[in-house]
């Protein structure tokens, strides 16, 4: 089963610094196959025998936890699920930040995220695992910072913007 795997906050800001050499041989030594990497912020493209994608978040999070020696939050997807998410593009334009989701949040936790946003000048849209943000500004001025996201929907997440999402989604051909 090919998955696409995103790990949240590593090589940011000389945080949690991860070489992509040393997390392919990690994955590779623990049965995950044809490993590739995108660029350095832990963008993963894998494959394993594993059909949930639950026990791989669970499974890489031990992996660089004994490896590496981190913490690190990881949201997986089956191809086909992420593939969806691609599709399901919710916004156009060229400011959009797209958050992957460990988990669906609860319906109170997206009521909660609706009542917090009111107002704001960034528009959301919450499909299965995928929280899309048309960003009037940049990131770093949206209310949907990773932090936010994460505490008020109860999930663990991580944001990419969509010229990664597109070029995850094009390595995973090949």
């Amino acid at each position: 089963m090919k998955y696409i795997i995103f790990l949240r906050a590593i090589n940011v800001g000389g945080n949690r610094r991860i070489k992509m050499a040393d997390l392919r041989e990690a994955l590779t030594s623990e049965g995950y196959r044809n490993v590739s990497t995108y660029i350095q912020t832990g963008n993963i493209i894998a494959e394993h025998e594993e059909e949930s994608y639950e026990a791989i978040q669970r499974n890489i999070e031990h992996i660089i936890k004994v490896h590496l020696k981190f913490d690190v939050p990881t949201v997986a997807f089956q191809l086909e699920e992420y593939e969806r998410g691609v599709r399901a593009k919710a916004f156009q334009g060229d400011r959009l930040m797209l958050h992957f989701l460990d988990r669906i949040p609860s319906e109170d936790a997206v009521l909660r995220l609706i009542e917090l946003s009111q107002g704001d000048k960034d528009e959301f849209k919450i499909i299965d695992r995928f929280l899309y943000v048309s960003l009037t500004e940049g990131v770093s001025d949206s209310l949907f910072s990773n932090k936010f996201v994460e505490k008020t929907l109860q999930v663990k997440a991580t944001a990419r913007n969509w010229n990664t999402v597109m070029k995850m989604n094009e390595k995973s051909k090949q």
